[in-house]
């Protein structure tokens, strides 16, 4: 018989880490959307740690035109479901993209590439799109 004891132990492990990272230009791949999509619907279950890494032109997802983005609903409605749920959203923008980005956008959620190699190192999965 399993006892609250128990319960409580399998409760106190570590989550798993996913590392999803995405590459695909959300203004020309639809790839990115659903990446974005695929972390958001994987953060509801609370089974795992999901960061989602927005890598050069992805960090268009987060510009002040993200709006304007084919699919901007789908950045709009999972990119906050991710950090509800405890997830990480990281941008690392190239230059060019980095000019359309909001200073506070990159303040908060920067990440150098000895950070990314960290969690790429500490996650179980990691996927790129």
């Amino acid at each position: 018989m399993e006892t609250l004891a128990d319960k409580l132990q399998v409760d106190l492990k570590p989550k798993r880490k996913v590392l999803i990272i995405i590459d695909a230009d959300p203004r020309t791949n639809p790839r990115a959307a659903e990446a974005v999509r695929l972390a958001g619907g994987v953060c509801v279950w609370e089974q795992v740690e999901v960061s989602v890494v927005l890598h050069h032109a992805a960090a268009h997802a987060l510009s002040e035109a993200a709006a304007d983005l084919p699919d901007s609903k789908m950045y709009k409605q999972f990119l906050p479901m991710v950090r509800e749920k405890g997830g990480r959203v990281y941008v690392m923008p190239d230059e060019k993209t980095m000019e359309t980005l909001d200073t506070e956008v990159i303040l908060k959620n920067h990440l150098k590439e000895p950070a990314l190699a960290e969690l790429a190192a500490e996650a179980e999965m990691v996927m790129r799109f």
